[in-house]
Parts: structure tokens; C-alpha cells; sequence
């Protein structure tokens, strides 16, 4: 069985359609993963020497010609012509056939859903017994991430008439689900409900694990807090009498991921900073704050010119295998997510609880079907409240004799506990996603 799974983006920034890869490969099937050139991806996919199933990586670039960016219609037919030719020549030329299965991902929709139902109609013209099932992940919904106005009503119109032609779908909240067969006329027997789970590289570290991690990326966190440390301590950990402990007094350590778009408001989250550090005394902050995006180099300025005596902000870009370590290590995440369509969760909370890391979390619609206030993190509306809520959940450290292990304090501690036994992506995969390309 081969099933051909497309991004119309970087694969490598695309972490569920990887697990998808890895799940299909795992069960015997053969995959052709067609999109972007990029980031790399996730170690267990490099390293394929132990699966049976063979696994083909198509990869490509697409051109963005600057002279053209300054006159946008333009620049917008060039770049949709574009994208038609390199994802028509690549699951045309470079996957072979016979196809079984087409699993994509939404959005983007355009020009992806069109495309991949025609793909699935002209091979089925050669081989009509083995024509392949055309099968959406719904991520999101595309039309609802353009701004107000006519191309925004073309690409609804497009998504509603495209959605029913596929013959699966597997979407990331009940929202979503209800939404495809209320507005997406969808019979509901096609519709699976598939939530983000975290794979098993996101899992808790020991102290040794953790000591080794952060002495590799101990140049990253230069701050005025480093001083007089020795070669083998690092701001958060040391080893006395051959074992690994936490270093007295440490500092707490939070984390962010960020796509630095206008989607997510990394503002909420510095004003919240300047707010917090005004009310510490003792307890010092780091926060690591990852990802790559257009805005990062704005905010880096504004970074750059913030005075805060309690807090060190720093930006990172961590290999994949490299990312889990690093929530591992974190006393609690903050996710700065919303949703332009109200239907979607933020992965990054999951990878986040693998590690039995709580979250506190920008509220939006359905979030709380990931994130239980007061129960594995907080949810909050303001940076006011994100400035009261890290204050409440962080200073207790300060109230140990001896300083505890990351997220092992306070209400962290329980919520960290509340974490434990959650599914991971492989089981919940086989009960809702692998009979769909069994049908």
C-alpha cells in the first residue's frame, strides 16, 4: 500500500504531518512526502534503517521573484501559478505509482484541494480499480486566515465546494468535526476526530539528562547571572558528590514557541514581563522563547531595548531533536496561540504536556478542550493576567530549603502530575486515524 502525503509548506515545519509519515511507515505502508525544501525533520524520520516500509521525500522550492512583490496581484497569480507547477510535476513525476491513498494538509487550501482531487481522478483514469481515496486534515480552515473582502469569499466558496469531494477527513477538535458536517455538508461516518498527542521524543528528563542539555546550550543563555560558574555547572544545575541536583537560589526557567506572525501577539507576553519584573525581589526568570518568523526581528529590538533586572529574555533555534529538551527543562510554558477560525489547538501545548510541562495559555474558542484551567496549566485574556498568573505560579520556589527540579513546585507540581498518562500519538493514531486508509 503507498499513500502520498502532501504539504503545501515546509515539511519540516510541518511536526504532524511527520507523524503522520512515521505512523504509516510503522504499519507497513509505503510513503511518498511531497513538500517545501526547509527545515529538517524530525530525527526518527531521518533514520529510517529499522521499518520494513519504504519512505520517498520529495522536497521543492518555489520562487518568489522580488521584483514582483511590489505589485500584488500580480505577485499573487505568479506565485498560485507556481505553486500549481512544482506540486503538479512533483506527484506527477517524482512519486510513483500505484497511489492508494492522498493524505493532505489544510490549509493551505489553495490551490492543494483542487489539485490532489484531480491528481486522484486522472489516476484513477489508468488504474480504475486502484483509484486512489482522496483524505483532509483539517488543521484550520483556510479562508478564515484571509482578511475581509472578495478573494476571501472566492476562497470559502472554493474550500466548501473541494471539502465533500474527499473521501476521509480527520480534524483536530470536536469543533472542527461538528463545523464539517453542520457548514461543510460532511456525513459524519467520514470524519474522524484525531487530536494532537505528543510522540514519544517529547517525554520528562532525568537530572543528568537535563544537566547535559543545558551545558550544551549554556552559551545560548549568556546573562550576568552566569558568573563564577564552573566548567561543569550551569545556571540551573550542578553536581555535588557525583550526583546532578538543582543549583540553589536557581533561576526559573520559561518557555514560548512562536511562529512570530501577527497570529500570535508576543506584545501580550512582553508587556506581561515588564509587569512581572516590577513585583520580583529575589526570584530570577529566563525565558526561551523558539521558532523562526517574520516578525522575530521586530521584537528583537524591542527586546533589545527592555531594562528588566529579574528577567533574561533569549530567542533560540533548536534542531528538532534538540526541542524537547528544552520543554523538559522548563518549570511551566507559555503558549501565545489563537485561532482564526476558533476550531484549532496549538500543538505546542502538546509537546509541552509530553514533557509534563504545564501551559498557561492565550484563551480562545475550544481551547479548553486541551487545557483545563486550574487543572494541567492557566488560561488567560490580558497580559495582566499572564503577569499574575506566572507571579503566583513561579515565586514559591523561593519558599524551599532545598531548590526543586523543574515544574516540581506549587500548583506546578500538581498540575504536572494531573499530565501524567496522557495519550501519546502512535496508540491515539492507530484508534482514529488508521482506519481511514484501511477503508
Amino acid at each position: 500500500m503507498h499513500v502520498v502525503v502532501i504539504v503545501l509548506g515546509d515539511i519540516g515545519r510541518s511536526p504532524r504531518m511527520q507523524y503522520h509519515t512515521l505512523s504509516l511507515l510503522k504499519e507497513g505502508y509505503d510513503v511518498s512526502l511531497v513538500g517545501y525544501e526547509g527545515e529538517e525533520l524530525v530525527p526518527s524520520l531521518q533514520a529510517q534503517n529499522n521499518l520494513t516500509a519504504q519512505i520517498n521525500i520529495v522536497r521543492f522550492r518555489t520562487s518568489s521573484p522580488k521584483v514582483l512583490r511590489g505589485i500584488l496581484p500580480i505577485y499573487y497569480l505568479w506565485r498560485l501559478l507556481n505553486l500549481m507547477g512544482m506540486l503538479v510535476f512533483s506527484v506527477f513525476m517524482r512519486v510513483p505509482w500505484p497511489v492508494d491513498y492522498v493524505l493532505v494538509q489544510n490549509p493551505p487550501a489553495i490551490p492543494l484541494l483542487l489539485i490532489s482531487y484531480l491528481y486522484c481522478r486522472i489516476l484513477g483514469l489508468f488504474m480504475p480499480e486502484k483509484r486512489p481515496k482522496l483524505i483532509v486534515d483539517w488543521h484550520n480552515l483556510g479562508y478564515s486566515m484571509l482578511s475581509q473582502g472578495f478573494i476571501k469569499k472566492i476562497a470559502e466558496k472554493y474550500e466548501r465546494a473541494m471539502a465533500p469531494l474527499a473521501s476521509g477527513h480527520l480534524c483536530v477538535t470536536s469543533a472542527m468535526k461538528d463545523f464539517l458536517i453542520n457548514d461543510m455538508t460532511i456525513e459524519e461516518s467520514r470524519i474522524s476526530i484525531l487530536y494532537d498527542c505528543p510522540p514519544d521524543m517529547f517525554q520528562p528528563l532525568s537530572m543528568e539528562e537535563q544537566h547535559k542539555f543545558l551545558l550544551r546550550i549554556q552559551d545560548s543563555l549568556h546573562c550576568k547571572w552566569q558568573e563564577g560558574l564552573a566548567n561543569n555547572e550551569t545556571i540551573f544545575t550542578q553536581e555535588v558528590d557525583g550526583k546532578i541536583i538543582p543549583r540553589p537560589n536557581r533561576p526559573v526557567l520559561v518557555t514560548s514557541s512562536t511562529s512570530w506572525t501577527e497570529d500570535e501577539d508576543f506584545g501580550i507576553l512582553l508587556d506581561a514581563l515588564i509587569s512581572l519584573d516590577k513585583r520580583l525581589e529575589t526570584l530570577r526568570l529566563i525565558i526561551c522563547v523558539t521558532g523562526k518568523g517574520p516578525m522575530k526581528e521586530f521584537y528583537e529590538e524591542k527586546l533589545s531595548k527592555l531594562h528588566l533586572e529579574h528577567i533574561s529574555v533569549h530567542t533560540l533555534w533548536l534542531e528538532p531533536g534538540e526541542y524537547p529538551r528544552l520543554l523538559a527543562c522548563a518549570d511551566v510554558g507559555v503558549s501565545l496561540h489563537t485561532s482564526t477560525s476558533g476550531l484549532d489547538l496549538p500543538m505546542k501545548i502538546l509537546d509541552l504536556f509530553g514533557c509534563q510541562t504545564p501551559v498557561c495559555a492565550l484563551k480562545f474558542e475550544c481551547i479548553q478542550e486541551l487545557l483545563q484551567d486550574d487543572v494541567n496549566g492557566r488560561l488567560f485574556a490580558s497580559s495582566g493576567e499572564l503577569s499574575n498568573q506566572l507571579y503566583d505560579l513561579l515565586t514559591p520556589i523561593t519558599g524551599y530549603d532545598q531548590t526543586p527540579q523543574p515544574h516540581s513546585f506549587g500548583k506546578l507540581a500538581d498540575y504536572s502530575e494531573n499530565l501524567i498518562g496522557r495519550p501519546r500519538w502512535n496508540k491515539n493514531w492507530k484508534t482514529h486515524a488508521l482506519p481511514l486508509f484501511k477503508g
